[in-house]
């Protein structure tokens, strides 16, 4: 009659019972509900694709490539010394706009468009509220009322306007804000400014998660009388 070995035969369950242990603790890992940092990413992820769709990080260095020739085809010059805000001669060619003071910009009539400047932005924000880039951006609008103020009467601009995703932002400073009609090449301008703004916001793609619903483009408007209501040298102390 053959001894039964103490040892268990080869192949068994019971033959490498550290492995087993392993693919048991590994079977429990997979059901434990997640943390709370992977709940959170999650979310973030979550809020981000509710905000509207962003280029991949990989095509970041064309982007930026973009930008500067965009900037530099536009002529958008620096409103001051080390200023967050540029401007772009421009007059307008689309349907009358009438503003909330009576203003009306009709074809053709001077209405610059006011650009941020990025890298500029950056270097100035830190994590929270970027309070350096907004008290620079009011002194820029201070600079471009007394410049518009120097201007003779006949080549001072009837509106000054620009295209935002920080509706929240111009609104504050003074700008009408008015929505977009989401044609194609309206949503292609959103992908984009949501892409530059991922790409250069200090705590990056994290940024969109700031807010709720699609992060679209708006219009801002500010009459030539708005801007030396709230910004010209007789205008009251900043808040």
């Amino acid at each position: 009659m053959p001894r039964l070995s103490p040892r268990p035969a080869y192949g068994s369950l019971c033959a490498f019972p550290e492995e087993v242990r392993d693919a048991a603790k590994r079977s429990k890992a997979r059901r434990t509900p997640p943390t709370t940092e992977n709940a959170r990413l999650a979310h973030n992820v979550g809020v981000r694709r509710s905000r509207g769709s962003l280029a991949p990080r990989i095509l970041d260095p064309i982007l930026g490539l973009v930008e500067r020739i965009d900037r530099r085809l536009r002529r958008i010059h620096p409103i001051g010394d080390d200023s967050v805000l540029g401007l772009e001669r421009h007059r307008h060619g689309g349907a009358p706009v009438t503003l909330g003071d009576g203003t009306v910009v009709r074809v053709g009539a001077l209405a610059p468009i006011i650009h941020f400047d990025n890298r500029r932005l950056q270097q100035l924000a830190s994590s929270g509220w970027p309070t350096d880039a907004w008290r620079v951006a009011r002194s820029d609008l201070r600079s471009l009322a007394a410049a518009h103020a120097a201007l003779p009467p006949e080549e001072r601009p009837m509106a000054y306007h620009g295209t935002t995703l920080l509706a929240a932002l111009t609104r504050r400073a003074g700008f009408e804000v008015r929505e977009r009609r989401r044609t194609p090449w309206v949503r292609l301008q959103d992908w984009y400014l949501r892409s530059l703004l991922a790409r250069w916001a200090p705590d990056g793609r994290v940024r969109l998660t700031h807010g709720h619903g699609p992060l679209q483009t708006t219009e801002a408007w500010l009459s030539a009388g708005e801007l030396l209501r709230r910004y010209g040298a007789s205008s009251p102390p900043p808040e």
